[in-house]
């Protein structure tokens, strides 16, 4: 019997968040299509996240995989703050829901959280939101990231923001 949408979904979030904790960074940039869309929108008030990242601050906005390896290039040169050092982390995604788009595409929502252990300082947070992404279906029975984004309930973050965080 062929997998459903949810757990096409489930199983590619579970692995995303595994490759980040194991800072597998090539594996991790393999999942993501290469005119993927990456955005992290930040809040405009209280109760309301910005809309148009083209025209509004958001936390992280890249539009291709290219943004993404940039991001672990500074990471493996090690000539970055966020890498000095590296922060720990645990992934955790649930509340998946998930459908068909047609044959080749797949619409997802979850819910996220990442504890995070800063082992210079030994202080431990957590960032929490939802993401919304769309996978396609690649060669044979790969699914690949087309888009997320990334909803961070939490964005007063007591440390530096990046990809691997979230």
């Amino acid at each position: 019997m062929a997998p459903t949408a949810r757990e096409i979904a489930e199983s590619l979030l579970v692995r995303e968040g595994r490759l980040l904790d194991e800072r597998d960074w090539s594996a991790w940039l393999e999942l993501y299509t290469l005119d993927t869309v990456y955005w992290v929108p930040a809040w405009r008030d209280e109760d309301t996240q910005v809309s148009d990242p083209d025209r509004e601050v958001s936390l992280i906005y890249h539009t291709g995989r290219w943004g993404l390896e940039e991001r672990v290039v500074r990471i493996r040169s090690r000539q970055t703050v966020t890498a000095l050092p590296l922060l720990r982390t645990t992934h955790f995604v649930g509340n998946v829901e998930a459908a068909f788009a047609g044959q080749e595409s797949i619409e997802a929502r979850a819910n996220w959280m990442v504890q995070i252990y800063q082992p210079r300082t030994t202080r431990q947070h957590v960032h929490h939101g939802s993401c919304e992404v769309v996978l396609v279906r690649g060669e044979g029975e790969t699914w690949r990231i087309a888009s997320k984004t990334i909803r961070l309930v939490n964005d007063c973050v007591n440390a530096v923001l990046d990809f691997y965080l979230l």
